[in-house]
């Protein structure tokens, strides 16, 4: 277990709501809760970005340019095709990753 330094006015105060312990578990696991959510939204708000600009999700985007004639339309809408695809496949893969941590944060409490 790691140790954390508190003020010591603060102490007295958690004191008195209950064991400090607990309040500061409780702190901490709501703030990881806030943090995980914030970086949920802004991936899927980044994700939406790119379904907008190609009009379809990442596994439909990847099937199009996977053959010429869908190719030709990606690259009709963005000749950079390639950094938006870069940069979605990371968007997906934060988006994963947070919802996994954030699922994990629940599951321990």
């Amino acid at each position: 277990m790691a140790t954390i330094t508190i003020k010591k006015g603060y102490l007295e105060i958690l004191k008195t709501l209950g064991s400090a312990d607990t309040v500061v578990e409780n702190a901490i696991r709501k703030y990881l809760i806030d943090k995980s959510v914030e970086r949920i939204e802004k991936s899927n708000r980044k994700i939406e970005d790119f379904e907008r600009k190609y009009d379809c999700n990442y596994a439909e985007f990847i099937t199009n340019i996977s053959n010429e004639e869908g190719l030709k339309a990606v690259e009709k809408v963005s000749p950079n095709w390639e950094g938006d695809m870069t940069e979605w496949e990371y968007w997906q893969k934060e988006l994963e990753e947070w919802k996994m941590r954030l699922e994990d944060i629940l599951m321990k409490s």
